[in-house]
């Protein structure tokens, strides 16, 4: 079997009733996609709450997930008041999303990966698929 990986990672708020430009102004970034309440998912449900999501300026593919969570921090650290924030005033986090095919390559969080998320008092969530056959994502 081909081992083959899908990772990715984004940083997102929810919960809000401003506008997505009044969160994107906020922040100084342009988000790579919104939501608002009512609106059709991407699974077909209707969105519960507003949405705001940047993915981590690494191209989604085939590098290791703690790449894309550092990059994504790199853009936000600069930003680090408006994303504590947004965290205190809406609900914020980061996804770390990894397909994996055959075999993945684990995990390492770094002290200092650790600490930097730790600064921006950001939750975490790690979606991690591992398929055994040949499936894609």
């Amino acid at each position: 079997m081909q081992e083959r990986r899908d990772v990715y990672a984004y940083f997102w708020v929810e919960g809000y009733f401003v506008s997505h430009a009044d969160i994107s102004a906020r922040l100084g970034l342009t988000p790579s996609s919104t939501r608002s309440l009512g609106e059709q998912g991407r699974y077909g449900a209707p969105a519960r709450a507003n949405g705001w999501e940047l993915l981590s300026p690494l191209a989604r593919g085939e590098g290791l997930l703690q790449d894309y969570l550092d990059s994504l921090l790199d853009l936000l650290e600069s930003r680090a008041a408006a994303v504590r924030e947004l965290a205190s005033d809406y609900s914020a986090g980061i996804n770390c999303v990894g397909y994996y095919h055959g075999a993945n390559p684990g995990l390492h969080l770094s002290r200092r990966l650790i600490a930097r998320l730790a600064a921006l008092n950001l939750p975490v969530d790690f979606d991690l698929y591992n398929y055994g056959h040949d499936r894609t994502a």
